[in-house]
This record gives structure tokens, C-alpha cells and sequence, in this order.
């Protein structure tokens, strides 16, 4: 090979080193440019990270407030619903002429019997029927029952009681029991006599049955659960609905039926 073709190689290989030097270089500045997209990119989301965990904090702070002051705002309904409940006791208290406790019975979910505290208060007022239940599911017919209780009530006791309130108060210490079919009618209609007359309802004498406008003692359900809650809490005389004392069957006390709330008051009233 002569030295006129030896610098023509040498020239083509230059080129070529050339050619290969640019495009590496071409191809490294292309691929600098994407890395910094890239980080820009990144910083862009780190950026975005970075405000949505300040925006997130603020929220959980702003959260944190609004539960203390939730917490607050019961805390204070709480005690402003004790307050008002004190001051409506005091205002009973003051205008009550008289009052009379007994216990009405109810059963459970699980056809268990329970005992519940009944009251009825005599204040001065216009004639109005208050009923006040807690902790306990109702009977669409427990309304009109209270309303025929003090009906009958003042039929016996010949007391128009016009310019009187009456307040039956039933609240349940434990929730959920069931007073059905207004069965709770001859109790409270005993116990509204009790209150009008300033007697003394027996504690070791239950009765369960509905009340009606004759004065009639209408019969109810479940009426041995209500016996054995009867039995357990001491009582010794059951009374029931006529008809039902052999669904009571034996509960090892007296079991006996009355047919009228007059009937009853010889033995429920003292």
C-alpha cells in the first residue's frame, strides 16, 4: 500500500471517529436532557408529596379540633340536659300535690320478664296527661292505655282532676324491653288511683293486664316471663288477666285473676 493510500485510510477512519464522537456525544446530551426532565420532574412530585403532607397535617390537626370540640359541645349538652332535667324536677317538686310508685312489667328480646319503675305525679296544672318513657320499646297502644288509666282512674276516684297534670313516668334501667299490647294498662291505672287517693301501692303485689273503658282487665302476652320476673324480685302475689293464671302455670307464689281494676284494688292498694 502506498502512502497516498494509507493517508486516505487514515482520513476515513478519522471520519469515522468523528461520525461515532458525535453521535456519542449527540446521544449523551439527549440522554442528559431526559435525566433532567426526570429529576425535574421528581423534584416537581417531591414538591407535590411535600404539600399534600402539610395539607394532610392540617387536616388531621383541623380533625383533632373538631373532635375536642365535639367532645366539648356533648360534654356541655350533657350537662345543660342534667341542668334542665334537675330544673324540671324542681318545678315538679314544687307544684306536685302528690305522687305514687309502683313497677310495671315488660319482657326482652328474649321473652325474659323485667321489672320496670312506674310513677305517677299529681301536680297542679290543666288537666294534661304527660307520658315519659325511656329504655323501652313501645306499643303503639301504650298512648291511649295511659289514657284510659286515668280515665278509669277518675271515674273510680270520682275526681275530675281539671285543674291537675298527670305525669306517668316510665323509665327502664336497662334498654330494649318490650311493653306490648298496653299491658301495662292496670298497673298504671292502680297506681294513678294510689296517687289521686294519697294510698300506697303494695310492692309484694304485681299485676299485668291491659285496661279497658269498663274497667275491665284485659288479658296479655307472655304472661309466665312476667310471673318469674315477678317471683325473683320477692313478690308473693301475681295478679293476671281472667283466663291466664294456667298460662303462669306454677312459679311458687300465689298466682290469681281479677277481672276489674276494683277487684285488683283490694289487694294492690294499702
Amino acid at each position: 500500500m502506498g502512502m497516498a493510500d494509507t493517508n486516505k485510510l487514515l482520513k476515513i477512519i478519522t471520519l469515522l471517529l468523528s461520525v461515532l464522537l458525535i453521535g456519542s456525544a449527540f446521544q449523551l446530551y439527549t440522554n442528559l436532557e431526559k435525566i433532567n426532565l426526570q429529576n425535574q420532574t421528581i423534584t416537581g412530585l417531591v414538591a407535590e408529596t411535600n404539600a399534600q403532607k402539610e395539607t394532610i397535617s392540617g387536616l388531621e390537626i383541623n380533625v383533632n379540633n373538631l373532635k375536642q370540640n365535639l367532645s366539648t359541645t356533648e360534654t356541655q349538652l350533657k350537662n345543660e340536659t342534667q341542668r334542665r332535667q334537675q330544673l324540671e324536677e324542681e318545678i315538679i317538686n314544687l307544684t306536685m300535690v302528690s305522687r305514687a310508685d309502683y313497677d310495671v312489667l315488660a319482657v326482652d328480646n328474649n321473652d325474659v320478664g323485667h321489672l320496670i319503675p312506674l310513677e305517677v305525679i299529681l301536680r297542679n296544672g290543666t288537666g294534661d296527661l304527660l307520658l315519659n318513657v325511656a329504655n323501652v320499646l313501645l306499643d303503639p297502644t301504650l298512648q291511649s292505655s295511659a289514657q284510659t288509666a286515668v280515665h278509669v282512674a277518675r271515674e273510680i276516684t270520682r275526681k275530675n282532676l281539671a285543674d291537675k297534670d298527670i305525669l306517668i313516668n316510665i323509665q327502664s334501667p336497662v334498654e330494649q324491653l318490650l311493653i306490648s299490647g298496653g299491658s301495662g294498662g292496670s298497673a298504671m291505672t292502680l297506681t294513678t288511683i294510689a296517687a289521686i287517693q294519697g294510698k300506697t301501692m303494695r310492692k309484694d303485689v304485681l299485676i299485668t293486664g291491659t285496661i279497658n273503658d269498663d274497667h275491665s282487665i284485659g288479658q296479655i302476652g307472655s304472661p309466665r316471663a312476667k310471673g318469674l320476673a315477678a317471683r325473683d324480685a320477692g313478690v308473693v302475689l301475681f295478679l293476671v288477666p281472667q283466663g291466664q293464671k294456667d298460662e303462669v302455670g306454677q312459679i311458687g307464689i300465689e298466682v290469681r285473676e281479677v277481672g276489674t281494676i276494683e277487684d285488683a284494688m283490694k289487694y294492690a292498694l294499702q
